[in-house]
């Protein structure tokens, strides 16, 4: 009995010892690729060096996108002027009405009253 009990025990170590192993081998494969995870994810947050050259590629190609973005809002802001003209109409201003004939008005009565009250100072200034 003693000897299955050695050859029981030596056995329970071995399988002990080769499951832990196991273990801390797949602990470490989990550890490895949470690392290149995280080296990966930390790779976004180093860009290409600032170079002198490479700046100024970047503000060309700005430059360009914001000249291009100006000229289509003005696009857009003529096409709404246009939009806005074709709506409104024009009015004619007093000037314009005058002279084409188009202002009615009564002028013979205003300078009725400006001749009547010319006659009254006649009037006094004789007497």
């Amino acid at each position: 009995m003693a000897m299955i009990f050695t050859l029981v025990s030596t056995l329970k170590d071995g399988a002990e010892l080769l499951i832990s192993e196991r273990q801390i081998a797949k602990q470490a494969l989990a550890e490895m690729e949470a690392q290149k995870a995280e080296e990966e994810e930390n790779k976004k947050f180093h860009g290409t060096a600032v170079t002198r050259e490479t700046f100024l590629a970047w503000r060309e190609k700005f430059q360009k996108e914001m000249q291009e973005e100006a000229e289509k809002r003005e696009a857009e802001k003529e096409e709404e002027m246009r939009k806005k003209k074709v709506k409104e109409e024009k009015r004619l201003t007093g000037k314009e009405l005058w002279l084409r004939g188009l202002a009615k008005g009564d002028e013979g009565d205003e300078g009725d009253d400006s001749l009547e009250g010319i006659e009254k100072l006649k009037i006094e200034a004789t007497s």
